[in-house]
């Protein structure tokens, strides 16, 4: 297992000793510096605070001075969510090396990370006049503006990188997404159509084209994007998607469910479609079910989910609403389970104990567990006990159910943050 793995997982005492397995070797600046971002965030996972605080100075007494190991460090604690470290690490860096964009640039997304959008905009701003060709600068200060309600800066955004490089589909769709957010539809069409004179995907172009359709209930252009669909792949994930949008704009919503059942078994059978495109397909089949009270006919859905394991975020959030119920008093608790598993091919240890967390939100602990054993029940034949139970957030409102769950573990996880 990888040491992110193990921090991510909090299985922290397994990545400090696989930390300490590098000690000693000839590695370049960029790995020391991640290496010691993972072992502060294990330290003080484990409430060894104050060894992480020895730890940064020491190391930053040596290295402090070296751009890549400094920056790399930065990057990690930002990724790791560990705000204050990566903040300290990239500010520094920004002083030591004003004119360098890239410091600039992840302090920017440390910002954002932390919902600081305006000192965010401020960081790519920088970033942007030291180098005005960083794309995804212009995507994420977009994405600030947008968040903030700030549309028309976000489409300026925009315009101003696609000035520069008129070849980029991708910008020109986002561009097209974010004229439908507007509802300045016929700039968004217009925007669509620059993209397909790029190289960018045609289906995903005439996808998008076909979401800002369905908003502007436009059936002359839906229906030229349905066509345009059908000619490219009928059976893709996007026509499928698309067609049904058609239906249920016109309130034929059994033909659309129909068209859906296929998308679903399309993509949860197809090995090549990746992670994130099945949670995104998979999670609108369930959403369009809750919102047309098809309640009674998603079991066989839930049941596939359940058999391939398919538990990416957009997919449990569409579980939880279609499942779960609002609470003006619950919070988010970690639940560790544990079961024993045979294992035939060790004579000296042949039952292990695995671990499984989930993250469920709930209005104690009690009903934490139950809904976390509940959920496992329709995952694994194995008997799971209780490993523990955390409150991870003060009582507030909220929908009810499973929100995370992790790949099983073998040895026990402390509190994943």
């Amino acid at each position: 297992m990888r040491i992110e793995e193990c921090v991510l997982s909090a299985q922290l005492e397994k990545a400090l000793e696989l930390l300490g397995t590098m000690y000693g070797q000839t590695l370049p600046a960029s790995d020391r510096g991640r290496a010691m971002a993972f072992e502060v965030v294990a330290l003080q996972g484990l409430d060894r605070v104050q060894e992480a605080h020895n730890l940064v100075a020491d190391i930053m007494g040596e290295e402090g001075d070296d751009y890549d190991f400094v920056l790399a460090a930065g990057i990690q604690f930002a990724e790791l969510d560990s705000f204050a470290h990566a903040e300290i690490f990239l500010k520094n860096l920004c002083e030591l090396q004003p004119d360098t964009p890239l410091p600039w640039f992840n302090l920017a997304i440390t910002y954002g990370r932390e919902k600081r959008y305006p000192e965010s905009i401020h960081a790519y701003e920088k970033c942007l006049a030291l180098n005005p060709d960083l794309a995804e600068a212009y995507f994420q200060k977009a994405y600030c503006h947008q968040i903030m309600g700030e549309m028309d800066d976000a489409a300026q955004t925009y315009i101003a990188y696609l000035s520069k490089h008129p070849e980029d589909g991708e910008a020109w769709v986002a561009l097209g997404v974010l004229h439908s957010d507007r509802h300045a539809f016929e700039e968004s069409y217009e925007a669509f159509s620059e993209a397909l004179k790029t190289d960018h995907d045609s289906e995903d172009v005439h996808y998008n084209w076909a979401i800002a359709a369905v908003r502007h209930q436009n059936d002359e252009q839906l229906e030229s994007c349905i066509d345009a669909l059908q000619e490219l792949n009928p059976i893709s994930w996007r026509t499928l998607l698309t067609r049904a949008d058609y239906e249920e704009s016109k309130n034929h919503v059994w033909p659309a469910w129909e068209i859906l059942r296929e998308a679903f078994d399309e993509t949860i059978a197809d090995p090549t479609v990746d992670p994130e495109t099945k949670d995104y397909v998979l999670a609108t089949v369930l959403r369009f079910a809750n919102r047309n009270r098809l309640h009674d006919h998603v079991s066989e859905v839930l049941s596939h989910i359940y058999d391939e394991g398919v538990f990416g975020g957009e997919v449990l959030r569409a579980m939880q609403i279609l499942n779960g119920r609002a609470s003006n008093a619950a919070a988010s608790h970690q639940v560790v389970l544990k079961t024993s598993i045979e294992n035939t091919e060790n004579a000296l240890a042949p039952v292990e104990l695995r671990y499984i967390v989930y993250g469920v939100y709930a209005e104690n602990g009690e009903g934490a567990l139950e809904m976390a054993r509940a959920f496992e029940s329709n995952c694994s034949p194995y008997d799971w006990e209780v490993g523990s139970i955390y409150q991870l957030s003060d009582l507030d409102e909220g929908i009810l159910g499973v929100y995370w769950r992790s790949e099983l573990m073998d040895t026990a996880p402390g509190i994943v943050k």
